[in-house]
């Protein structure tokens, strides 16, 4: 009889044990999918903080024939600031890459920041008229595509 209240009771620590680990492993899960989640939500925050959209006149993007280069008018629409220089964007034409020339903050010259409602400039080296689709992504990720005649 002792010996098989020693095994029960043995089997008892171990289902505790079992136990245990279990909810070890749980809570350390549960705290690992809060934590991606509060990243997941910083991140969708600020693609929703720091928006744009291309301004542009989609019949009539105008090209500079002599410089190679085209204009986009790039307006922060977001709540955020939005950093604006030549490494803060991409631009993709017909899904080639092209290279940025300048960007001109037109609403304050000389700031490389488009405050909310700013309207800036990006030129970039492009000497190809007809319809082509643009395509220009920000440095957190938001991309906007206007689809145009350059003329």
């Amino acid at each position: 009889m002792a010996s098989s209240a020693m095994s029960e009771i043995v089997m008892f620590v171990a289902v505790l044990l079992i136990a245990a680990f279990v909810a070890g492993i749980l809570t350390t899960s549960t705290y690992k999918i809060s934590l991606n989640i509060n990243k997941k939500g910083d991140a969708l925050a600020t693609k929703l903080s720091q928006d744009f959209e291309i301004i542009n006149d989609p019949g009539d993007i105008v090209r500079n024939s002599s410089a190679g280069t085209i204009a986009l008018y790039i307006k922060n629409t977001g709540k955020d600031p939005i950093i604006f220089t030549n490494d803060s964007f991409t631009v993709i034409i017909d899904g080639s890459i092209v290279e940025i020339n300048t960007t001109n903050q037109l609403t304050s010259p000389g700031s490389n920041i488009l405050s909310p409602g700013d309207v800036g400039e990006i030129v970039v080296n492009y000497n190809e008229t007809g319809y082509h689709r643009i395509k220009v992504i920000s440095e957190c990720g938001i991309s906007r595509i206007i689809r145009g005649y350059i003329s």
